[in-house]
């Protein structure tokens, strides 16, 4: 077997091989192999990143004066990973993550778009989020999902703005040339009910009956109470040992998959003078702080970070969580763990 640090180099060739190459189109794969396939690990572009809410959030509220709805579509500020090409407009390599703001009594355009999205509310009350007609109430912590291709719109019926994050999956869409958007009208009415949390999925270990032939549906649960999180959060820790990490999945519950089909959706409950070392894996996974103090090392590198904070941890990154206050502190996990796994790429590391 060849030395694999000694694979020819392109400059190598001879000219008139290399042009006849570019003329076919085609490379000469074994010069850059060690570019897409390196020995022992992979080459790594994102970067771990912390974003402050502190100081984005001037900056969100600021746009909504410099900009009107009916020039933005939706009003996003897009955390960039430092470490990937600006035009990805990509958290991770797979993952976006985004504020967004909506101004007391503006909606938002009604569309529909391949990449699966995801809505976690900051702050505000009165806004909601309609999916195919169905009014979803938006509360800070609530988790909303906005499928692919399934129409969707926002409003603010309060009298403050609404902040939230966008969880979008557009950087794995976008290289895959199947990202694209398509612009609706607005309903005029929309199913004012209450939510299938409320309702067909507000009793635990219950769900509606279905025949064997019966296929249940891909999203039966759209929004995701915060509330209800963060008291099942709390219940676990009662009764979970110390050495046991609180940490509930978001799933289907019908299926008991994923809530979106690129991504999951986890909490965190992070006790007070706990820490707790994360298993290194090859997901790429973002943190948002939900509630308390903490701080999250990433490779050695320590980000101190408050309410509403985000961290992204690239893939095979050692990651602690460390709570020193006296309170317990909430984390919002989202990971690309659904899509390691189906295209059989995902792996833990001891």
């Amino acid at each position: 077997m060849s030395d694999v640090h000694s694979l020819q180099r392109v400059e190598e060739l001879p000219t008139d091989y290399r042009a006849d190459l570019d003329a076919g189109n085609v490379l000469a794969a074994w010069t850059l192999l060690r570019a897409v396939m390196p020995v022992g690990k992979p080459n790594q572009q994102a970067l771990a990143t912390k974003w402050s809410y502190k100081h984005l959030r001037p900056l969100m509220l600021r746009a909504g004066s410099l900009v009107p709805m009916e020039r933005a579509e939706r009003r996003v500020l897009a955390y960039v990973n430092p470490g990937l090409p600006r035009e990805r407009m990509a958290t991770t390599p797979s993952i976006f993550f985004g504020l967004q703001m909506i101004m007391p009594g503006e909606r938002a355009p009604n569309h529909k778009h391949i990449p699966a999205a995801a809505r976690v509310i900051i702050e505000g009350s009165g806004a909601y989020t309609t999916v195919d007609d169905e009014k979803l109430h938006m509360e800070p912590g609530d988790v909303i999902l906005t499928p692919p291709l399934h129409w969707h719109d926002h409003g603010n019926e309060g009298k403050k703005p609404v902040i939230w994050m966008d969880v979008l999956d557009h950087p794995l869409a976008v290289p895959m040339d199947v990202s694209y958007i398509l612009p609706g009208a607005l309903a005029e009415s929309y199913i004012e009910q209450p939510d299938s949390g409320d309702t067909w999925f507000s009793c635990p270990g219950l769900v509606p009956y279905r025949g064997p032939n019966r296929r249940p549906p891909d999203y039966p649960l759209r929004r995701f109470r915060w509330d209800r999180v963060r008291g099942a959060l709390m219940a676990s820790a009662e009764v979970a040992s110390r050495d046991e990490p609180v940490h509930l999945r978001y799933c289907n519950p019908e299926t008991g998959k994923s809530i979106l089909k690129t991504m999951d959706f986890s909490a965190r409950l992070v006790r007070p003078g706990e820490s707790r070392s994360m298993v290194r894996a090859s997901a790429n996974r973002v943190f948002l702080v939900m509630g308390g103090r903490l701080e999250i090392e990433v490779n050695g590198a320590t980000h101190v970070c408050e309410q509403h904070d985000t961290v992204c941890v690239p893939t095979y990154a050692s990651v602690t969580l460390q709570n020193t206050s006296s309170a317990p502190a909430f984390l919002l996990q989202v990971d690309d763990t659904p899509t390691m796994t189906k295209l059989g790429f995902y792996e833990e590391l001891t």
